[in-house]
C-alpha cells in the first residue's frame, strides 16, 4: 500500500498497561475492564479486524486494537481475550528492553514493569497477535540525529524479525512524536505502517495513523464518545492530547539518564 494513500475508514484503539496490579500510570486499564469494554463495543455493532496489517481496513465500524510498550503481562491478559473476542492485535516492543524491565519510563522508579521476553513474543505471535516496533531504546525519535535515527528503526526492525522469524512492516512512534523527517526514515527503513498518538483525522497516511488512545482515567462511555465521534467528542481529544503531553516527563528523564551515560 503506498505510505501516502488516506485510510479513513480506519479506527483504531491503543493500550498501554493492561495489568490488575495497582499502578502508578494513567496508562493502566485493567484486563476486567478491557474484557467489559470489548463486550459493549461488539453490541454497539463494532467488528475487530480479521488482520492487523491488511489494506481493507475501511469498514467504519471495524476496529484495530493496538498495544504500545509490549509488557509481559500481556502473556496472560490476552489469549482468553482473543479467544472470546476472535482478534488479532498488534504489540509494539521496544526491543532493547525485551526480557527487562522499563527503566526508560519514570514509574519503573517506583513499581519496576517487565517487557515480553524473547518466548513470550513468539507464544503470542503462535496465536495471531502481530508484532511491530516501538523502537530500539523507547526514544523520541524527532531528536535524534540521522544516524541515530536509522539505527532505532533498522536495529529494531531486525531483531523482531530474529525473535519471530518473519518481516515485521508496522512502528508506532514512541511518545506518539514524529515529523516528516522521521516519516521519511521509516518508509526508507522497510515500514509499510506507522501509528501516532494523536486522533485519527482526514489528513492520515499509511506512515501517520491516527489512534484513540485508552487510559485509566477512561470509561466504556467515554471510549463510545471517541469512536462515535459525537458531541463531546472534542472534550475526549482535548483530554487525550494533554495526558499525552504528560509523557513529556519521560521524554526529559530519558534525555537526563542519556546525557548521564554518555558523560
Amino acid at each position: 500500500m503506498d505510505s501516502e494513500q488516506c485510510l479513513p475508514g480506519c479506527k483504531t484503539l491503543v493500550f498501554h498497561k493492561v495489568t490488575r496490579q495497582f499502578s502508578f500510570s494513567s496508562t493502566n486499564f485493567s484486563p476486567h475492564r478491557l474484557s467489559r469494554l470489548l463486550s459493549r463495543l461488539k453490541s454497539a455493532g463494532f467488528s475487530f479486524g480479521a488482520s492487523p496489517i491488511s489494506d481493507g481496513l475501511s469498514n467504519p465500524n471495524e476496529l484495530l486494537l493496538t498495544f504500545d510498550d509490549g509488557y509481559q503481562h500481556l502473556t496472560d491478559v490476552l489469549p482468553p481475550l482473543i479467544a472470546s473476542f476472535h482478534f488479532r492485535p498488534i504489540i509494539f516492543v521496544p526491543t532493547k528492553f525485551i526480557g527487562k524491565t522499563n527503566s526508560w519510563d519514570y514509574s519503573h522508579l517506583l513499581r519496576p514493569t517487565p517487557h515480553l521476553d524473547a518466548p513470550s513474543i513468539r507464544s503470542l505471535s503462535a496465536l495471531g497477535v502481530e508484532f511491530g516496533s516501538h523502537s530500539h531504546t523507547h526514544c523520541d525519535l524527532t531528536r535524534c540525529d540521522k544516524a541515530a535515527l536509522t539505527s532505532e528503526l533498522l536495529r529494531s526492525k531486525a531483531i523482531l524479525e530474529d525473535v519471530l522469524g518473519k518481516p515485521v512492516c508496522c512502528i508506532s512512534y514512541p511518545f506518539g512524536r514524529y515529523n516528516g523527517r522521521v516519516i521519511q526514515a521509516v518508509a526508507e527503513a522497510g515500514y509499510t505502517r506507522g501509528f501516532t498518538m494523536r486522533f485519527p483525522e482526514s489528513s492520515d497516511t499509511a506512515l501517520s495513523m491516527g489512534r484513540y488512545a485508552v487510559y485509566g482515567y477512561d470509561s466504556t462511555s467515554s471510549v463510545m464518545r471517541k469512536l462515535s465521534r459525537g458531541p463531546f467528542y472534542n472534550i475526549e481529544k482535548w483530554k487525550a492530547r494533554l495526558t499525552n503531553k504528560l509523557s513529556g516527563g519521560t521524554v526529559i528523564l530519558d534525555r537526563v539518564v542519556r546525557r548521564e551515560r554518555s558523560e
